[in-house]
């Protein structure tokens, strides 16, 4: 400032510069001062790129954490937070186990930059284990037994053994039983841990065993009639294992032992299986035995019906009758505009009927069959073209549906699965109210078609519901649940909630339940209904405190007309006031915190701590008895003061009156309309019939007590 005046002085009185004008002169001295003072310095807001989710496998090793890009040269550190599942050194991460941890980078403050941080998690999923070698092997069968052993692995978690075929090698456990020749494939699997997932490897066990030699088994025929049963004789062996017999077609010959009986025309292979012996392996031989016959014996060709539709095949395997002849079969349709047959092959050519007649040509053993027919029927699928969705409007006019086209020529019927949206009479449809309708067409079978079905979805839009304050929520850890008070609303739709943070509060049944300290957003969206479409979704605050410690209220028993006692409330955790509440206002009233004795009788009351910035409300219970006294009939605790009602005349005051006479008490008002209680229940203004004692009479208008006084009946 001192230096602005000189040059302003100087200038103004010295040579040439006298003429400036005191403006130029301002705007020097600013220049100057603007070349002297330096910028000051501002802070830069540091920018980060993404910094995304990062995933690895258990036992793959160490990951290498890439940092945001960023516009500031700060040094960045890392931190994780559950280093049970990875520990970090600089950007290294250690992985120890299967799981989830969040990964924080931090760039520091540089220069004008400031400091910044952004996170992310790393997801860690079990691995495949590490599996050494597991060796084929080879084993005698005279060995009877074989013990497995496991391949090494990196993971601790138990192996089981598998066999292909446990009638060559049969495990358990460890344990392998030989019990025939052969190779068999050994799975050894080791189950998966919390680290590790689960792996199998094979490994080929081959059973040594010699083949026995074995002489001819030759095949036999035989007449149906011509023998009642006959021994077979197995083929010879150099093994001494014993002999079973099998037979593929037990129809056309039992087995029982070595004895075969013949049941009917055919043939069926007989199979004799040598059992493993010593150092010998198991053995088979097969041959033919033919029953032979003069005719087949046909069994039943039974009609088929079957569909027609233009999007799916159109063929149908036919199955011949059933026959003790191997003769092929041949097929002829009577109408090869409906179907035509190649083969054993139908192809649907249209709706309609034709007849299949078959035949089984003749074989070595059996002539051919007589024909046998059936009615093969092809009912068509309708095919329906396209049926649009309808969009209407709550209060549109009706109406009319029109079916889809259909290749079919069936009639058209009409239904509505929501009536209340969408009332379906015929083929006119009504508005009902707002929300989705599903129309069902249904086309009605022909002789030749089947039935099918179409819908569309009717959408009806309606108005747009009013909603009033949707009012926070506030509650403690392990509280009972908080019935959720939806906003005010023109629409009558039934409401859905949802908290964005299960951790702080979950809904259930209508309810919040708190279940952490924090807080969440309650959405609440309202249905269609009537005129009303879905409403816009409203949100509000929930705040999760911790509860307060509280202890018990202790229960009151006073006389009525004693000195009234305060309420003493328990230890809390909590400093917040208490406030009451009586389920009983005939006999207890509270003004404040303060007990008003009103009649005779029992209240339950309810205690509610307020909540504070750190804790939840809380709320407690306890019981107050009004006790009729003994002795002199007291004085009422509350001095009655007559008030007048709408019901009373202009300028009166309503007038009370109680008569008893022996066990009758009598109560009359007039001037205004009243209500009566009697040792705090309910009473008639009349006639009030007691049993002998002590009893108390109030008279209330609007809620006022304007009489009150105590009466012996003896």
């Amino acid at each position: 400032m001192r230096i602005s005046t000189s040059l302003m002085s100087h200038v103004s009185s010295n040579g040439p510069f006298q003429k400036i004008r005191r403006g130029s002169i301002l705007t020097l001295v600013l220049a100057l001062v603007t070349i002297v003072l330096p910028p000051l310095a501002q802070a830069t807001y540091t920018l980060f790129g993404p910094f995304p989710v990062m995933t690895t496998t258990y036992g793959s090793g160490p990951i290498t954490i890439v940092h945001p890009t960023t516009n500031s040269p700060g040094t960045w550190s890392y931190t994780s937070s559950n280093p049970q599942v990875a520990t970090l050194s600089g950007n290294t991460a250690q992985i120890l186990s299967v799981g989830t941890t969040t990964i924080t980078a931090t760039q520091a403050a540089s220069g004008t930059y400031n400091e910044r941080s952004r996170s992310t998690q790393l997801r860690v999923s079990a691995g495949t284990p590490s599996i050494g070698v597991f060796p084929s092997q080879s084993v005698q069968i005279t060995a009877k037994t074989f013990t497995l052993t496991a391949p090494t692995s990196t993971s601790n978690a138990d192996w089981i053994f598998t066999s292909s075929n446990p009638q060559i090698a049969l495990v358990s456990g460890k344990t392998v039983t030989l019990l025939d020749g052969g190779a068999v494939v050994i799975t050894a699997t080791q189950r998966a841990s919390v680290n590790w997932i689960s792996v199998s490897v094979p490994m080929t066990l081959t059973v040594i065993a010699s083949n026995p030699v074995l002489g001819p088994f030759g095949s036999i025929t035989i007449m149906k009639d011509s023998v009642a049963s006959l021994s077979l004789v197995p083929p010879t062996s150099s093994s001494t294992g014993a002999w079973t017999f099998s037979s593929s077609n037990p129809t056309v010959a039992r087995l029982v032992g070595n004895i075969v009986t013949p049941l009917a025309f055919g043939s069926t292979v007989i199979t004799a299986t040598q059992a493993p012996i010593g150092s010998f392996s198991s053995a088979r031989a097969t041959m033919t035995l033919t029953i032979q016959g003069a005719l087949p014996t046909v069994g039943a060709f039974p009609d088929v019906t079957t569909a027609y539709n233009l999007t799916t095949s159109h063929t149908v395997t036919l199955s011949p009758p059933t026959s003790n002849s191997y003769g092929a079969w041949s097929f002829i349709s009577s109408d090869p505009t409906v179907a035509t047959i190649s083969g054993t092959t139908i192809t649907m050519l249209s709706p309609g009927v034709t007849k299949i007649t078959a035949t089984q040509s003749a074989t070595s053993t059996y002539g051919p069959s007589e024909p046998v027919s059936m009615n093969f029927t092809v009912l068509g699928a309708p095919t329906f073209g396209t049926w649009s969705d309808i969009e209407k409007v709550v209060r549109d006019p009706d109406f009319t549906l029109t079916p889809p086209t259909s290749t079919s020529p069936g009639t058209w019927t009409f239904s509505s699965d929501h009536p209340d949206v969408v009332e379906v009479v015929g083929d006119v449809a009504k508005v009902k109210s707002a929300g989705k309708a599903i129309i069902t067409a249904t086309q009605a079978a022909t002789a030749f078609w089947q039935s099918g079905t179409a819908t569309i979805n009717v959408h009806v839009t309606g108005d747009i519901p009013t909603l009033g304050a949707f009012a926070p929520i506030d509650g403690g850890v392990g509280d009972d649940p908080i019935v959720i008070k939806p906003p005010t609303s023109n629409s009558s739709g039934s409401w859905t909630y949802s908290s964005s943070n299960k951790k702080v509060a979950i809904v259930k049944d209508g309810a919040i339940v708190i279940v952490g300290v924090g807080v969440s957003t309650l959405s609440a969206t309202q249905s269609p209904s009537g005129i009303y479409s879905q409403s816009n979704t409203v949100q509000t605050m929930i705040t999760g405190k911790e509860s307060p410690v509280v202890g018990d209220f202790a229960n009151l028993k006073i006389v009525y007309g004693s000195a009234i006692p305060k309420i003493l409330p328990p230890t809390s955790t909590s400093t917040a006031p208490w406030s009451y509440e009586s389920s009983n206002l005939s006999v207890v009233k509270f003004v404040g915190s303060a007990i008003q004795v009103v009649g005779i009788g029992s209240a339950k009351i309810t205690a509610t701590q307020a909540a504070t910035s750190t804790l939840a409300g809380a709320k407690k219970t306890f019981t107050i008895q009004i006790l009729v006294p003994s002795g002199p009939t007291p004085k009422p605790t509350t001095k009655p003061t007559p008030q007048p009602t709408s019901t009373a005349q202009p300028g009166s005051n309503p007038v009370v009156k109680v008569k008893v006479l022996k066990r009758v008490l009598t109560v009359s008002v007039s001037g205004a309309s009243a209500t009566v209680t009697i040792n705090g229940a309910k009473a008639k203004i009349g006639k009030n019939t007691l049993k002998p004692g002590l009893y108390i009479v109030i008279v209330s208008i609007s809620k006022k007590i304007v009489f009150s006084k105590t009466y012996r009946i003896k």
